[in-house]
């Protein structure tokens, strides 16, 4: 990242975490009314932003809520025990749900969209059409049915929610355009773009992994028609660890991991999964000393532990978004799925050669180990290697939904399978089913059958 880069993009964290915490209004509705908005923001300031907004979603609240209940972290104090026991309110994730509406959020990349497009530059279009569907898609599986379609319309003051398989839809449509228009040329972003600096690419494997993805997450209601089109999508996919999309940061105090500042802020917390050590421990796995510290020479520990440094705990450590490991592990899930295991074997070793090139380590044994099992122990090792390789990435919430696996010992009262939506959105917009009467208050339509 350049000096000039870094300038910019701490100037527009500032007034995008300052607009996230504020939550004076409704964020969804019309856009004027926001005192911070810039109408005449060049597209280039717009990206800035967005890849803000990105990196912010991919690793804040949303990244710790999911570790936290699919026992990759552990809450041991304060707000963070009481959400370690499923114990959540409608004002606990409001800046996570406002994100995607506000500043780096829609209403800065629709503009961006729109100037770019202006300007027949068809490349820099695509790449925002991506970072819009990675927002959408994420809030729509957190939260379910959700303000998209009448979103951020300044002639529409309380937007309807669409249905989350209808957002679904809409997010696999986007990333279509996205994979046209990065075939269309024209300029990109250039040095601006903190991962790829406009690589058309390396941004349609971005897009392909991303529809991957989201189509797995309708995997419960669809069946093989979801599993099917994952494959296909996971096979024009991120193939390199070179084209993994992760979250930038940088060792200046305003760039940091948003890991590394909750442990400035709130140190203590939280530790170490309760499932996820023991599980690394008992496999002696090579990742463990990146993962976590040790809690004393030598040893790894559930909640004495923390994060490594060097490693996940580090300051300037880019967490990763969207990885070749996660679409190898996707095409061999959806492999399994189809029927076809030897090439869910085959999938699943490529992903942990994604592992092994990420770290520098040998995975050869767990290797030898999935091209001996079939059925449902294949699924298992393939689901358990996954969830270890998606360390702190909120899609691991996500994937324990959907296959209960690995088979983590639930809290009392069983893990929630959803958000609530923001309490200042619920009031504000009557669209918005008050908390206790909402039929989908604690599992979204693509989770009929909840662990």
């Amino acid at each position: 990242m350049t000096i000039e880069i870094k300038r910019q993009a701490r100037r527009v964290a500032g007034v995008t975490l300052v607009t996230l915490a504020v939550g004076a209004c409704d964020f969804i509705s019309p856009v004027e009314s926001n005192p911070n908005s810039v109408p005449e923001a060049t597209v280039d300031q717009l990206f800035i932003s967005a890849q803000v907004v990105s990196f912010f979603l991919s690793s804040g609240g949303l990244s710790r809520i999911s570790a936290l209940w699919t026992q990759q972290m552990t809450g041991k104090a304060r707000q963070h025990l009481a959400f370690d026991l499923y114990d959540i309110s409608d004002a606990d994730f409001e800046d996570e749900f406002n994100a995607m509406y506000t500043q780096g959020g829609l209403v800065d990349i629709r503009q961006a969209i729109a100037q770019a497009e202006a300007a027949n530059r068809l490349t820099y279009a695509g790449i925002l059409k991506i970072h819009e569907a990675y927002l959408v898609g994420l809030i729509a599986s957190f939260y379910g049915d959700i303000p998209y379609s009448e979103a951020v319309n300044p002639d529409i003051e309380t937007p309807a929610l669409d249905d989350q398989a209808a957002v679904y839809t809409a997010v696999q449509a986007l990333l279509d355009d996205a994979i046209s228009d990065l075939a269309g040329g024209g300029a990109g972003p250039g040095a601006l773009d903190l991962n790829f600096q406009g690589s058309a690419a390396r941004w349609t494997a971005v897009a392909n992994t991303l529809k991957a993805r989201f189509h797995m997450h309708l995997v419960e209601v669809n069946g093989s028609a979801s599993a099917t089109a994952a494959r296909t999508a996971a096979l024009a996919g991120v193939a390199e660890v070179a084209g993994n999309w992760r979250a930038r940061f940088s060792s200046a105090s305003t760039e940091s991991n948003i890991w590394f500042q909750f442990d400035v802020d709130r140190g203590g917390d939280v530790g170490a999964g309760d499932f996820l050590v023991p599980l690394m421990v008992a496999n002696a796995d090579p990742r463990i000393g990146d993962y976590f510290s040790e809690s004393t020479p030598g040893v790894y520990e559930a909640r004495a532990s923390w994060l490594a440094e060097p490693g996940f705990g580090d300051a300037d450590f880019d967490l990763p978004i969207v990885t070749c490991s996660e679409n190898y592990f996707i095409l061999a899930e959806a492999e399994y799925r189809v029927g076809t295991e030897a090439a869910a074997r085959t999938a699943a070793n490529n992903a942990l050669d994604c592992e092994e090139a990420l770290w520098g380590v040998d995975l050869s044994g767990v290797q030898t180990t999935i091209n001996g099992l079939s059925g449902a122990a294949l699924f298992d090792e393939i689901m358990e290697q996954k969830y270890i390789a998606m360390f702190l990435n909120p899609e691991s919430f996500n994937d324990y939904k959907r296959t209960c696996r690995p088979a983590i010992t639930e809290r009392t009262g069983g893990m929630p399978g959803r958000l609530f939506y923001a309490s200042q959105e619920r009031l504000t917009n009557p669209n918005v089913p008050p908390t206790g009467t909402d039929p989908n208050d604690k599992y979204n339509d693509n989770d009929p059958t909840p662990c």
